[in-house]
């Protein structure tokens, strides 16, 4: 998937639907305020997962500190946004 082609609305998507398939819990019960820690089955091993998943699907790496600095589901979609092209919320 391109940067240029990629919008919020479909990092998040892709997120929560990482996070639901590691998780294994549904996509429709993430939402972007959840505490990472919090969702149902999350440990660190399983979240690093889901952050190697998503470093592929972008080719990207993101920064240990910013990986560790992040604390809920729409923070890890920033992350992501702002990895792969800058400010997409205007897509």
């Amino acid at each position: 998937m391109s940067a240029e082609s990629t919008t919020r609305e479909q990092i998040a998507s892709v997120t929560a639907e990482y996070l639901a398939t590691e998780l294994k819990i549904s996509a429709d019960g993430i939402s972007g305020a959840d505490a990472l820690r919090d969702l149902p089955g999350a440990d660190s091993m399983k979240l690093l997962r889901v952050v190697s998943k998503l470093e592929r699907q972008w080719d990207v790496e993101f920064e240990d500190e910013a990986i560790f600095a992040v604390k809920t589901v729409d923070e890890l979609v920033a992350l992501v946004e702002k990895s792969v092209g800058g400010d997409l919320a205007k897509s």
